[in-house]
């Protein structure tokens, strides 16, 4: 083989090299970055797992969370057991409980039948539900095979199913904090943007009003609303004002991060060309300001979503958050605010799981989107 051919050839090689690393855009990195954060892929299992319940929530409930049965409260856990008389069994099975009333404490317990197991039986038909607003459907993933309910997670004060109440509540508190994000972070990325980029009397007038709206405190403003509204309030009334209060004030710190942002890239080189040849003030904000401003309005809105929810479980265990007959995971807590329900009833707590779940997964997501986007960390 000639030099000149192997030149050639290295040149080539060299050549490919070069396209295939250009080829690969911010977002790709980012990607392959954050994948190899393996706290914030555990994020996204545990994200993943609430928009399963989210989408399938009435499928997986074994039993009609607004179903009340009298003869079944406070039920505790029943358990999944494959082992019966020294046996092994492939069908799960769970045993039936015995009613037992001490008349001495005036209290009901519950004793464990071990001769007569119960077995499960998988994609049953039982109550009717709308999947996703779609089209109506009575098919589940599981049941009991006699029929009766089974409580994985307990049973309520009024005998109703805990774990279908849980992935209910669910829906609307993911729902509650997904609409405080879109807006907030609506509202803030665009006056912010608008305030750095324009400045002067623009850029005085909005952070005056950002400055008024950062100086009232979130829960005595939502009090007080909440004392001022009709005893009679439907709970759809309540949550959209949960929804509205949240977001009227939590833009207003994003405001500021994104003006400041904005300051920056409006003394850039490309951006002041721009103004030069002529571009009108929209297509350079939406083309070179918006564009480099969105990972941090990303990472900012998936860091938002725990306070989010966390604030509205505590508002609805006070009693003053959603009402029935909605349901959320704060609501469901509102039912142990004395500590003789949480000694005799501890599973009513099982809401607290979830939450948990859902505040480290989306900090966790979040951290990794944060050091994936950012070119200084050496992650």
């Amino acid at each position: 083989m000639s030099t000149s051919t192997a030149i050639g050839q290295n040149a080539a090689q060299n050549s490919g090299e070069s396209q295939h690393y250009e080829s690969e855009s911010y977002w790709r990195l980012v990607g392959k970055r954050f994948r190899r954060n393996r706290m914030a892929m555990l994020g996204c299992a545990m994200i993943a797992l609430l928009l399963t319940i989210v989408i399938f929530g009435d499928f997986l409930a074994p039993s009609d969370p607004t179903k009340r049965n009298s003869q079944y409260l406070y039920q505790p856990p029943q358990t999944l057991n494959f082992v019966h008389e020294g046996e092994f069994s492939l069908r799960p099975f769970v045993y039936p409980r015995i009613e037992i009333f001490d008349p001495v404490t005036f209290e009901l317990s519950y004793e464990e039948d071990k001769e007569n197991p119960v077995y499960l039986e998988f994609f049953v038909e039982s109550w009717e539900y709308s999947f996703l607003g779609l089209f109506k459907t009575n098919t589940h993933l599981f049941a009991l095979e006699n029929g009766e309910p089974i409580f994985l997670l307990g049973s309520d004060s009024l005998g109703r199913d805990m774990l279908g109440r849980i992935f209910q509540g669910t829906r609307l508190t993911l729902l509650m904090a997904l609409l405080v994000v879109t807006l907030t972070m609506a509202i803030g990325t665009l006056l912010g943007i608008a305030s750095g980029y324009f400045g002067g009397k623009v850029d005085m007038v909005m952070q005056r009003v950002v400055e008024l709206v950062m100086s009232f405190p979130d829960l005595p403003i939502y009090l007080a609303l909440i004392a001022v509204l009709p005893r009679n309030t439907d709970s759809s009334t309540l949550f959209i004002l949960m929804v509205v209060v949240m977001s009227s004030l939590k833009w207003a710190q994003l405001c500021r991060e994104i003006r400041g942002k904005t300051l920056a890239m409006r003394n850039m080189d490309y951006v002041r060309a721009a103004d030069a040849v002529g571009i009108g003030h929209w297509r350079i904000i939406t083309r070179h300001i918006m564009p480099n401003v969105f990972s941090h309005v990303v990472v900012v809105a998936t860091i938002s979503i725990p306070s989010i929810i966390l604030m509205e479980s505590f508002l609805s265990f006070l009693g003053v958050g959603i009402k029935p007959p909605l349901v959320s995971w704060g609501l469901l807590l509102n039912n142990v605010r004395d500590f003789q329900a949480i000694g005799s009833y501890p599973w009513l707590l099982a809401p607290v799981g979830f939450i948990l779940i859902a505040v480290l997964g989306f900090n966790a997501m979040g951290d990794g989107l944060r050091d994936a986007m950012d070119p200084y960390s050496k992650k």
